[in-house]
């Protein structure tokens, strides 16, 4: 009962400081919440939660990183959580899971229906976001990832102390960043729901494209990384001893 009725709408929100050196004084608590693995369905408790942390944290930027919608019937909900958090004061800025590329949208049409809540999807691509430089390739897994057009685009900015955040929904990208590619300040994935069904600390099931990820924080190829456990369900509409999160990160000043 617990892993269908209670866990799956149990928000855990995980707050992390991140410092971060030569940090403009302007960012130094700026604040990012990472959603992830949705699979909208409704507008149910934790939907509801993730708007409130939000509006209370006074979060500046919410990131989604793919498996948001898998089906158009979830577009209008799509657009209410987006609204809701553009309302509670955020930027809202996306990139694409293996989920989106299965349901028959195309980056085109999905970027449309973000842009009506004024969110924004980047794929492959780069935009200055607050002061945050913010990256973000196709999925690794389902889609068409292309580092060259990501870093052609990141070179276009400019990035001199700005932090950086890479965006990406399948961790095993985070191997795969070429090695002449920038470090960044903090990558962000999901897709693995953090095993979803855990016994203790063992995950038995994570889907490909996880790489060695499973959950929380990594040093990789691309920087200081984080895989979070993502807010929805997935084939199974369960969870168990791995509740739905809401990461919230703060930057601050290296000192």
């Amino acid at each position: 009962m617990d892993a269908f009725a209670i866990e799956p709408a149990w928000l855990d929100v995980t707050r992390h400081d991140l410092a971060i050196e030569r940090l403009p004084l302007a960012l130094d608590g700026f604040s990012i919440a990472h959603v992830t693995d949705a699979h909208l369905r409704s507008m149910g408790r934790v939907e509801l939660g993730i708007i409130e942390a939000v509006r209370q944290s006074q979060i500046q930027l919410v990131v989604l990183t793919g498996d948001i919608v898998d089906r158009p019937e979830s577009l209008a909900v799509l657009a209410e959580l987006c609204s809701g958090l553009r309302a509670a004061g955020a930027a809202v800025v996306a990139t694409l899971g293996n989920w989106e590329h299965w349901g028959g949208f195309t980056a085109l049409g999905l970027a449309h229906e973000y842009a009506r809540t004024g969110a924004s999807l980047l794929v492959n691509e780069c935009a200055d976001v607050g002061g945050v430089v913010v990256a973000a390739t196709d999925d690794g897994y389902a889609g068409a990832p292309r580092w060259d057009q990501t870093l052609a685009s990141l070179a276009k900015l400019d990035t001199k102390g700005a932090p950086r955040l890479l965006l990406t929904h399948s961790p095993a990208m985070f191997e795969q960043l070429p090695f002449e590619a920038p470090r960044f300040d903090l990558s962000l994935a999901g897709h693995t729901h953090g095993g979803q069904i855990r016994f203790g600390p063992f995950a038995p099931l994570v889907p490909p494209g996880s790489g060695r990820f499973v959950k929380g924080f990594y040093d990789t190829r691309a920087g200081r990384a984080y895989v979070s456990r993502g807010t929805g369900t997935s084939l199974v509409p369960a969870r168990f001893l791995c509740r739905p999160e809401l990461p919230v990160f703060r930057l601050r000043a290296r000192r």
